[in-house]
């Protein structure tokens, strides 16, 4: 049969090793070579509420990852006995795309395939529901059902909903409809001037606005074989309601905490409001 699981004892493990983003740096402060950010009340969240956007490709690239999934779930744990509420949408990966693959070798048209990568999505999803205290033990599909979830004291977890639209849009959606934070927690530590792993002098953003946001995507986009840091549909939501939003990797677990609670983190943060510290908008040497 496939390859496709790695094995899990059903124990979550705890990271070993402290993350490099627990630092001395005092509230407020900068650091100019770390590529983060220190806590400052500007940064804390407006509200305990966020949507993710869980990328694919960090618990199903080139095979499901169970162990990985069960750490995700105990951070999300830990952060909902802080008081944090979340809304979760898990994208596909690497196995959706293979799915697809062997569906158009079927015949299947542009629309069919969407649907098939939509029921993968849905069943990746499902997997979480195992392992999130108080989760929905359905993977919903409908973006307004996530309010009156939340209201229950359950977590909401979405895969795909619509063909033509992706995991992103679906997350987006959501933190527009209930006025959340978005985080993108992908394979990549950020936006970058360019795409970093077919680019090493790329840099690194640590603050965009919208507008910059959806300019260099644009940009991005246009070149061949573009991998673009989120879908144009998404950027788009999210810079038409000024969504407030957070750029992460997802294999960093204690940095995705620490974004969650106002700390230091490193990744890239989207928002209009005027930054005191113009250091943060510049482009930072890897």
């Amino acid at each position: 049969m496939f390859d496709l699981f790695e094995k899990f004892d059903g124990t979550p493990k705890s990271d070993s090793k402290s993350s490099s983003q627990e630092s001395s740096l005092g509230e407020g402060e900068y650091s100019p070579n770390s590529n983060s950010y220190s806590s400052n009340s500007s940064y804390a969240p407006k509200n305990r509420t966020f949507v993710l956007s869980v990328g694919g490709s960090v618990f199903f690239s080139d095979k499901l990852r169970a162990p990985k999934i069960a750490k995700f779930c105990e951070a999300i744990n830990e952060l909902k006995r802080e008081g944090f509420e979340f809304v979760i949408v898990v994208g596909g990966g690497r196995i959706a795309r293979a799915y697809q693959a062997g569906a158009k070798a079927l015949g299947a048209n542009n629309f069919d395939l969407d649907e098939v990568a939509i029921q993968i999505t849905r069943a990746n999803a499902l997997l979480f529901t195992h392992i999130i205290d108080n989760a929905w033990k359905e993977v919903l599909i409908d973006p307004k059902q996530a309010d009156n979830v939340l209201l229950l004291g359950k977590t909401p977890v979405y895969g795909g909903t619509t063909p033509g639209q992706t995991t992103d849009s679906v997350a987006a959606i959501i933190a527009e409809m209930m006025n959340a934070e978005f985080i993108n927690l992908s394979n990549v530590d950020g936006i970058y001037s360019a795409d970093p792993n077919k680019e090493p002098n790329a840099k690194m953003y640590k603050e965009l606005t919208h507008v910059k946001m959806v300019s260099l995507l644009k940009a991005q986009a246009s070149k061949p074989g573009a991998h673009t840091f989120v879908d144009a549909h998404a950027a788009a939501i999210i810079n038409r309601s000024k969504i407030k939003s957070f750029f992460v990797s997802g294999e960093d677990l204690n940095n995705f905490k620490n974004c969650v609670r106002g700390n230091e983190f490193r990744g890239t943060i989207v928002r209009t409001e005027s930054n005191p510290n113009p250091l943060n908008n510049e482009e930072v040497e890897e």
